[in-house]
């Protein structure tokens, strides 16, 4: 007799289909970095803004997710509706960074188009990302994220715990990450090469262990760095 073959359990399924989702939404990031100019600062009308913040953020955010994705979906299995459920989760966990990303596109069209020195804008906006990691909302934020991973049940309506879940963790999740995203924004958002520079500092921040006060001025001060080599590439 053959050995039975191992199956992939439905919550690690689900969040392979969330990873895959990621996935394209980082091919659909590269093939725009691609027809764009990648310095830019420009952050082009309403709508065009909101697809590619969307995308951008479901190919940054959503591999970052996968811990909270798998526990919700593992806590649900077997309840009726669960895959739809996860799926909610999902969708408003993008759709919080989607008003943050509204938010800030409005107060960056109240600037002007082409600010006097784009290096330097760069610089300040990566250093001021290196101090907000040392600040207290910053470090609740990230524990909060580590919390609301190790969730281990789902006390009323899965719909409902969906979207209160997706809410919460997408605040926590802007708590830890916004001065990043801000950067990003000013850096321009079709800029591949600082995408993903910026997205490898926010799976540190989100996926390894809680880091020490040492590890978090090491980081804060590598933001600063980089703030340094973008002003002079520019």
């Amino acid at each position: 007799m053959g050995e039975p073959r191992a199956e992939i359990a439905p919550p690690a399924l689900t969040a392979l289909v969330f990873l895959v989702v990621a996935a394209v939404a980082w091919w659909r990031t590269i093939e725009q970095s691609r027809s764009m100019s990648g310095m830019t600062m420009d952050p082009g009308t309403p709508g065009a803004f909101a697809v590619s913040w969307v995308v951008m953020m479901a190919a940054m955010m959503l591999p970052t997710a996968l811990p909270l994705v798998f526990e919700f979906a593992r806590s649900a299995e077997g309840r009726r509706g669960w895959q739809g459920a996860t799926g909610l989760l999902g969708l408003t966990y993008l759709s919080v960074w989607l008003a943050f990303g509204l938010i800030c596109y409005v107060v960056r069209s109240a600037l002007p188009v082409s600010l006097p020195n784009q290096g330097l804008v760069g610089l300040v906006a990566l250093v001021l990302a290196g101090l907000y990691a040392l600040t207290p909302i910053k470090r609740a934020s990230e524990a909060r994220c580590r919390e609301l991973c190790a969730l281990h049940a789902i006390p009323f309506n899965l719909m409902r715990s969906a979207l209160v879940v997706g809410v919460k963790y997408g605040l926590s999740c802007v708590g830890c990450s916004a001065a990043l995203m801000v950067a990003i924004m000013i850096i321009g958002m079709s800029n591949l090469t600082w995408i993903l520079i910026l997205s490898a500092v926010v799976l540190v921040y989100k996926l390894a262990p809680a880091a020490s006060m040492r590890r978090t001025l090491l980081l804060s001060g590598a933001l600063g760095a980089l703030g340094v080599v973008y002003a002079l590439m520019t």
